[in-house]
């Protein structure tokens, strides 16, 4: 009984020791990831009325440690909003709705609350936050009159903004993820709806809401840019011969493969 009592606690100490081994031997560099979701805007038009639009578009990460990394994001969005969706009597009365197609390109810091290593069933999960800032374009778009049917304004702006993103992460397979987001983005402008708080459109004031807002959920897939650090790779009979390798030891041979021309000397 004894020796089996040892037994099982060698065994399971060898295996801690070399699940550790393992999880040192991988190390994360970045991620690079697509996604699709819709946006809502916030703003004087039809306040409180979520009308959900499309967005979609792509992120590079570059990881400084397992907790810490830099994300650049880009996502073509549309926000729209309509005073004859709103509940507000007055909000009915004015009868204005915009629309804008437009670009937002950011760079955040994104934090993750739990270690994540891609293959590692104890490191597949990861909550995380990000915060920036970033740059938002209109490429069109146009303010209507409901009751005529015809645009007022029809102009592109430019304007800074300030996201926050709230994300979770999902290790499918391999170096392959799932996760789902939610971001929140603060302007510099209030007139993404083309309704500044100081002006009048038909005569009526806007909702004084002060600077525009627009917000975005997600889901993606993404794919980790990683290195591991590990045993030399085990080579067939074709891939010595292609790169130059040595069938007895694997070692380079004094004859070159083809791929061994393009070799950084």
């Amino acid at each position: 009984m004894r020796r089996l009592v040892l037994y099982i606690f060698f065994t399971c100490l060898l295996t801690n020791r070399t699940n550790a081994q393992y999880v040192q031997l991988v190390e994360n560099r970045g991620e690079i990831g697509v996604f699709q979701g819709v946006a809502s805007f916030r703003g004087d038009i039809a306040p409180g009325v979520y009308n959900p639009q499309q967005t979609y578009g792509a992120f590079y990460k570059k990881l400084v440690n397992d907790y810490i990394g830099f994300r650049f994001n880009y996502e073509k969005i549309t926000l729209q909003a309509n005073d004859n969706l709103s509940s507000n009597g007055y909000a009915i009365y004015r009868g204005l709705s915009f629309e804008r197609v437009s670009h937002d390109a950011s760079v955040m810091m994104e934090l993750y609350f739990l270690k994540f290593i891609d293959g590692y069933k104890d490191y597949r999960f990861a909550p995380y936050l990000s915060f920036g800032v970033g740059a938002w374009k209109s490429i069109s778009g146009k303010l209507i009159d409901n009751r005529t049917n015809k645009p007022l304004i029809a102009n592109t702006i430019r304007t800074l903004t300030y996201p926050i993103n709230l994300g979770l992460k999902y290790n499918v397979i391999g170096p392959f993820n799932v996760f789902g987001e939610a971001t929140y983005r603060f302007t510099n402008s209030d007139q993404i709806d083309y309704f500044d708080d100081n002006e009048l459109q038909n005569g009526l004031q806007p909702s004084a809401s002060g600077r525009d807002q627009y917000f975005s959920l997600k889901i993606g897939l993404s794919y980790n840019l990683k290195k591991t650090w590990g045993p030399d790779k085990q080579y067939n009979e074709k891939q010595k011969t292609i790169f130059g390798m040595d069938e007895s030891d694997d070692k380079a041979s004094s004859k070159k493969g083809f791929l061994s021309l393009f070799k950084r000397k």
